[in-house]
């Protein structure tokens, strides 16, 4: 068990080291202060860049409750978009409140059963068909088109949509993915979620830039038109993880991947455990299945070594960091609770000075990481004190079960080959204009 854990600990050294510096320099090459993301929530939105066209596709499943919030900040903070939502066979009114905040300023795709409810990756399928459609009718170039994937919660920072699309100007580049901040942050559960999304993974994820193989996700998501056309005519596919697997798709077929300081996505999170549980045990299920593509990577001709290797460290972190360290931070805890409980009498009866300046050494250099990340979260936030950020930063040790335990469910769910989902449901949001103020009640929706 002690050398499983030194494996561990050298394996997540050697990777998230790097992969932590170098995110670093990347938000600090991009706008010299981990801070200045935050301004972007009060910017003023901006023209698409001459020559681009934009389809924002919004794929929905029973989203009432916010679909309405996100048309409108949609359309008015991200100027000449065409928005497209994608009605996957809902039981509420989805698609008419969304039609009643867009106008004809969206189309809507309407799914019905049975081709309907089949996943999101048929859903985005699906929206990009009426894509297509649309290029092709327009006589537009899919290389100067882009597709971005919007959840139904999401809400792109003012003018986030031209900002990106400056990007797509290197030829190169086939996708872009912005970093992911969660709204209300007032919950523990909440904050531990925003810390995940803002620091720990905005951080590997801007490192990732340097190898081109930055992962896709499900929000806030753009896809050069033509870069899609090379990965096939269904670019999603079928796996609970969709977003990362065209990321991978996208890496065998040349295109670099990147993120970028000057926009990013907010969403809702998860408090209720059961149904995080389930999102998080789906999230492993995908990305654990996901190691099924190493072959295609490393055989395809045409890619660069770096993000060859990155992309298989990438994948194989389940197997190396997070199934095995759950059985050795068990251990260590079961070793300390058995053989050192008798030795706090000793410790009392002791000078204490000299021995809580010792465990404080050993404290500090045990959590030197977490302590890392807690100046990292604080200074990428702006509602919440550095010793606020110290103390949920070192409580990650106890926020990991949730990973831990659905890691493991996920190997459960694999071995009896179950890939049925459940949908994240969201919560009731009070209706807002685009600059975020509360407009009067309105009648409660269904």
């Amino acid at each position: 068990m002690r050398d499983l854990g030194l494996f561990v600990i050298v394996i997540t050294l050697a990777y998230n080291g790097p992969l932590f510096v170098s995110g670093l320099l990347f938000a600090r090459r991009s706008d010299a202060s981990l801070r200045g993301q935050l301004a972007l929530k009060d910017g003023a939105p901006l023209a698409l860049p001459c020559g681009w066209t934009v389809f924002v596709m919004v794929p929905c499943l029973n989203e009432a409750r916010v679909i309405a919030n996100t048309v409108r900040c949609l359309l008015d903070l991200q100027p000449g978009v065409r928005a497209v939502v994608i009605d996957d066979g809902s039981d509420d009114d989805t698609a008419g409140l969304a039609e009643a905040a867009g106008g004809d300023r969206i189309a809507i795709v309407r799914r019905a059963l049975p081709e309907a409810r089949r996943g999101k990756g048929a859903a985005l399928n699906a929206g990009l068909r009426h894509v297509r459609c649309r290029v092709r009718e327009e006589g537009l170039d899919p290389a100067r088109v882009l597709v971005c994937v919007l959840d139904a919660d999401g809400r792109l920072t003012p003018g986030a949509v031209a900002r990106v699309a400056a990007l797509f100007e290197a030829p190169e580049v086939g996708g872009v993915q912005l970093a992911v901040r969660i709204r209300e942050r007032d919950r523990v559960a909440l904050r531990f979620q925003d810390f995940e999304f803002w620091a720990l993974s905005a951080l590997s994820q801007f490192g990732r830039a340097a190898t081109g193989s930055v992962s896709m996700g499900g929000n806030g998501q753009f896809t050069r038109l033509s870069a899609l056309d090379s990965v096939g005519e269904q670019p999603w596919s079928d796996s609970l993880t969709e977003d990362l697997d065209l990321g991978i798709s996208l890496a065998v077929h040349g295109w670099t991947v990147t993120s970028t300081m000057s926009a990013y996505v907010s969403q809702q999170g998860l408090t209720d455990p059961r149904r995080l549980l389930r999102q998080r045990t789906r999230w492993h299920q995908g990305h654990m299945s996901a190691i099924t593509r190493l072959p295609e990577l490393w055989a395809r001709p045409g890619i660069r070594l770096a993000t060859r290797t990155e992309l298989t460290g990438y994948l194989l972190l389940p197997y190396l960091i997070t199934l095995p360290w759950s059985l050795v931070q068990q251990y260590v805890l079961y070793r300390l609770a058995r053989e050192h409980a008798p030795q706090l009498v000793h410790f009392l009866a002791e000078p204490v000075w000299p021995q809580v300046l010792g465990g404080l050494g050993c404290y500090a250099l045990v959590f030197a990481g977490y302590l890392a990340l807690a100046l990292v979260y604080w200074r990428r936030t702006d509602d919440v004190p550095l010793g606020k950020a110290a103390v949920y930063a070192q409580a990650l040790v106890l926020w990991s079960y949730v990973s831990f335990v659905a890691a493991w469910r996920a190997v459960g769910r694999m071995l009896t080959r179950r890939k049925g989902w459940a949908k994240t449901e969201r919560v009731q949001e009070a209706p807002v204009r685009a600059t975020t103020e509360p407009l009067p009640p309105g009648p409660a929706v269904p």
